[in-house]
């Protein structure tokens, strides 16, 4: 006895074809985001190998030691007390103040102090393994106005001067300076937003606390050390970095041989700093910390999965959008480095509006991370939001995951984690979108999406299913009743694997069916079953998945009804199977069309695994 039953779908379809999917996520409120579909030919990228080298993949505890403005005592004191712990340092240099070994002098951050000489500088670099970084020419308040030292704001070109004439400074000295600090710890978005032009990082001095991963490149936050702040208080900040496993930036200025009388003296001493030294290696030596200089320390690969991720091509490459007009390639330098002329403008209009990356294969089993730069210019109300779309393997949209959006004018690195949402997940993309009426103009910039894990590969598993490709036709096994309406096709209709051979079946006027070899079975074993279909046409109806069960003589004993499908498309179709009782002892899987539904469809690529 052979049994098909067909079923009606208990979920309708996941999308429609060629139409838009709203999910609705709420936190407090409603968040829109749109699943993707496929609005021009889709790109799908390869994989990249899992031994991509990624920096700092994954949350541990972290320290950094940063020096400001370039004192001689960075060089003469600082650097040879963290060399005795293997330790180095980020100094940041005001390029107009190098060589001013004299005091009183001329420079505007502190005219009593001697500063590095440019013979200093290259010794901190290549024999004490510190960074140089920037901090201006001039130390002047890049955002501010002060009304005895600067009554008069700095206007944009004058910002841009500092940034770029104290990079050009340290590049005629051989030093490549990406990270940068602001004077006074002052800035604005506008600003940052022009800091993100020539840097790859910015630690201002006021935005104190801790840094969790995957860290904000421009917001680098610090812990002021200066001479009110007690060796313990500094003990309690690593202990902290432990415990959160965060990143701690310690900022010090001028070190000199003894305490000075004033609180509220940046100095400190060179005995507290050796101190806090000295504590470093005890925690570093048994595991539980890490240090580096601001650079190392931050999240970065070397490989990208997606492709144009700085624009470059504008809105291509298997970059799509829903608002041409509203989401278009901009050319005017507001992206970020190292390639800041191009990036995505999004101006909001009164409907949602998205934009979507192509396509990648990604690895269930492995943890990914997003970095995006991000500047939104002007914002009444909404946000900019990311999301993940996640598809199977063929394409179809099965589930996804809103993951951060900004609120307010800002500039930023807005970094994020992604992990698969489940094993059927084998492609996804970055769904980045503006809410309706928002007043929203953003940039975005230099998309990387990289993996933080290496995954073993799967152990091979041995398909149980023979001429599961059709390569031999409706044979080896397998058979039909209905020989002229399930017949096999080789016009590359099959799954992308083997596509040259499949079997097409086309719906006629009684329910057919197409069945497979028997197998044997372990009725204490759990299966999984995978095949791809494509339903090309249809008018109702369905192809139903179903198991026929038999006893060890092969006479039928049971049957299990799987799944059917009912929309048109592409897909892997995917379930489990155990057998239904100890005496099931051999079972058989059964494909089914509807009577009179109009269904043409292809099928291939059989797999019957034992888990």
């Amino acid at each position: 006895m052979i049994m098909l039953k067909f079923k009606q779908s208990l979920i309708a379809a996941a999308a429609m074809e060629g139409g838009l999917r709203i999910i609705m996520s709420a936190l407090n409120r409603i968040k829109f985001i749109l699943a993707s579909v496929v609005l021009t030919a889709v790109i799908l990228i390869a994989p990249i190998s899992a031994r991509a080298a990624v920096n700092n993949p994954t949350p541990v505890a972290k320290v950094s030691f940063t020096f400001d403005d370039g004192f001689a005592s960075a060089r003469t004191i600082a650097a040879p007390t963290l060399a005795k712990y293997g330790l180095a340092g980020t100094s940041y240099v005001i390029t107009g103040c190098v060589g001013m070994t004299t005091v009183p002098n001329t420079c505007r951050a502190n005219n009593n102090t001697r500063y590095l000489t440019w013979a200093q500088i290259n010794q901190l670099k290549n024999t004490y393994g510190w960074e140089i970084g920037s901090h201006t020419v001039n130390h002047p308040l890049l955002a501010s106005t002060d009304p005895e030292d600067q009554p008069q704001k700095l206007t944009p070109a004058q910002v841009t001067a500092e940034l770029t004439q104290s990079k050009a400074t340290l590049a005629a000295q051989g030093i490549n300076a990406t990270s940068f600090a602001s004077s006074y710890g002052d800035y604005d978005m506008p600003v940052l937003a022009e800091v993100a032009k020539h840097y790859s990082s910015h630690r201002g001095f006021a935005d104190t606390g801790y840094n969790s991963h995957p860290y904000s490149e421009y917001i680098v936050r610090d812990q002021q050390v200066q001479e009110n702040v007690s060796v313990a208080t500094v003990k309690s900040y690593i202990d902290q970095a432990i415990a959160s496993k965060s990143w701690l930036v310690l900022t010090f200025h001028d070190i000199k041989g003894s305490s000075t009388a004033n609180p509220d003296d940046y100095d400190y001493s060179t005995n507290r700093l050796d101190q806090i030294a000295a504590y470093v290696k005890t925690k570093q030596t048994a595991g539980q910390i890490q240090s580096s200089n601001i650079s190392k320390n931050l999240v970065t690969s070397d490989t990208n999965m997606l492709a144009n991720a700085s624009f470059n091509s504008g809105i291509a490459s298997g970059w799509t959008t829903d608002a041409p007009a509203n989401i278009t390639k901009d050319t005017a330098n507001n992206g970020n480095y190292p390639d800041p002329t191009n990036a995505a403008k999004f101006v909001a209009t009164n409907r949602n509006i998205h934009l979507f990356s192509q396509k990648v294969s990604v690895d269930p089993n492995a943890s990914y991370l997003l970095k995006n730069y991000l500047n939104v210019k002007t914002l009444t109300s909404g946000e900019v939001s990311f999301y993940i779309d996640e598809y199977d393997a063929v394409g179809n949209w099965i589930s996804g995951q809103y993951k951060v959006a900004e609120r307010s004018v800002f500039v930023e690195e807005l970094n994020f984690n992604y992990k698969p949402s489940s094993a059927a997940v084998k492609q996804a993309s970055l769904q980045i979108g503006v809410t309706a009426n928002s007043g929203i103009t953003a940039y975005v910039d230099n998309v990387q999406w990289f993996p933080t894990t290496a995954v073993a590969p799967p152990p091979v598993q041995q398909n149980l299913m023979v001429n599961g490709t059709f390569d031999n036709g409706i044979a080896d096994g397998w058979r039909t009743d209905s020989s002229s309406t399930m017949v096999k096709d080789s016009s590359n209709n099959g799954s992308p694997a083997n596509p040259v051979n499949s079997v097409k079946m086309t719906a006629t006027t009684s329910n057919t069916h197409l069945f497979s070899p028997f197998l044997l079975v372990d009725s204490t074993k759990t299966y999984s079953l995978f095949s791809y279909l494509d339903v090309k046409q249809r008018t109702s109806g369905e192809v139903g998945f179903y198991i026929d069960e038999y006893d060890a003589n092969g006479n039928w004993i049971s049957g299990q009804w799987k799944t059917g499908v009912m929309t048109l498309g592409s897909r892997e179709v995917a379930y489990n199977y155990k057998p239904s009782s100890a005496n099931v002892k051999q079972a058989s899987l059964q494909v089914g069309v509807s009577a009179n539904s109009g269904i043409t469809a292809y099928f291939d690529d059989v797999r019957w695994y034992l888990n």
